[in-house]
């Protein structure tokens, strides 16, 4: 072989080698090349239209990729959000004040906080930096709003409130989290008031009140009868002596058959006007039409808040959030289960009074899971066995 053969062959690989190269870089800057996060949070319920992924690519570009993907998801979920906003009639303009906002100055984060979408982390991580160990110990949400700077902002009527100049100068980068509006309900359920599960929750927050109002009761009993069976539940349930009652003693009280309210007492309760800040509809607690938020998912969280520290140049810090399990199984898995127990009628009312605005801002697909509950007959027992 000739040395002019020898560099033609040379040259043209060359060629090749580069075409290949230019032809990568375009398909990453495109975010055509894929990510499949080894991030721990399965991500089950995703958006209907889908938002861009990330995949680890071998090169020295590959963090500056993964960022890029990220902060597109990020302008992705505004733009669906400020379009929405401003959609003729829209509930979600009607809020023009959020609830609660948490400015965390050690960090520089502004957060709205959207319990049971990640909350407990958040504040777990923002009590860490503001606290020190003896605090920290006993720091709560309680805690956090003691010393709450952001509540001057909020002392304004809600028609007078204004996120100004002022405080994007003086307050954190501001953010929220969300997860899909459906399993968000099922599982704040789930979590605070099936079983009894949280004492605290059924004396405190409604579950008495809910069985009270809502449990079908022998008409025999008088209101004197209801009342001191009411008063022997509640007492059982907050010494939690439910496991060392007979058989006998369980079944003859009403109010502990189940002990807590069922799904379908507590979906009759909040359809009633019943409100909790763990199934608050995240417009009505957030306010996403007077705040430009960044947006982050539950499913996808431990990969979006690396990015959101990475922002806020701290990168040090690490949300290390697990989803919980419940240990009758995952929300997700249980939920057709759990709204078989209600009527279609309710199904639909619940969707579109705590639902459908929020699933429409945030792009979750919510209209499936409903559907799918509607398509199927209901079931008899109001426990589930899931």
């Amino acid at each position: 072989m000739s040395c002019v053969t020898r560099h033609w062959i040379m040259t043209t690989l060359k060629i090749l080698l580069m075409t290949a190269l230019i032809v990568v870089n375009m398909a990453i800057f495109n975010g055509n090349l894929k990510f499949n996060s080894n991030s721990m949070v399965a991500n089950k319920v995703e958006s209907a239209t889908e938002e861009p992924t990330a995949t680890v690519i071998p090169t020295a570009t590959a963090a500056y990729h993964v960022e890029h993907v990220i902060q597109q998801r990020f302008e992705k979920r505004s733009d669906n959000v400020r379009k929405i906003c401003n959609a003729r009639g829209n509930k979600a303009a009607s809020v023009t004040k959020p609830s609660e906002l948490f400015d965390v100055p050690s960090i520089g984060l502004l957060w709205c906080p959207t319990f049971k979408a990640g909350s407990s982390n958040w504040l777990d991580l923002f009590c860490k930096a503001n606290f020190n160990h003896k605090i920290y110990e006993d720091c709560d949400i309680s805690t956090m709003r003691a010393n709450n700077p952001t509540t001057r902002y909020l002392s304004v009527p809600a028609d007078e409130f204004k996120y100004n100049k002022v405080m994007k100068e003086e307050l954190g980068l501001p953010f929220m989290t969300v997860r899909n509006p459906v399993t968000r309900f099922l599982s704040a359920y789930r979590d605070k008031w099936e079983m009894a599960r949280s004492p605290s929750f059924y004396k405190k927050r409604y579950g008495e009140e809910i069985v009270r109002q809502y449990r079908s009761v022998d008409p025999s009993f008088s209101e004197e009868d209801k009342e001191a069976l009411l008063a022997e539940a509640g007492t059982v349930i907050l010494n939690r002596q439910l496991g060392s009652l007979r058989h006998e003693d369980v079944a003859r009280n009403p109010y502990l058959n189940p002990p807590g309210p069922t799904f379908k007492e507590f979906v009759k309760w909040a359809l009633n006007g019943g409100m909790d800040p763990h199934i608050m509809p995240y417009y009505q607690s957030c306010a996403p039409c007077s705040i430009d938020y960044n947006i982050l998912r539950l499913e996808k969280l431990n990969e979006e808040s690396g990015y959101l520290f990475s922002v806020i140049e701290r990168s040090y810090l690490n949300l290390d959030f697990r989803m919980s399990l419940n240990v009758h199984g995952k929300t997700d898995d249980c939920l057709l289960e759990y709204f078989r127990t209600i009527s279609k009628h309710d199904v639909q009312l619940l969707y579109n009074m705590f639902f459908k605005v929020d699933c429409e801002l945030y792009s979750y697909p919510c209209k499936d899971s409903i559907s799918k509950v509607l398509a199927l007959g209901r079931i008899s027992q109001e426990i589930v066995r899931c």
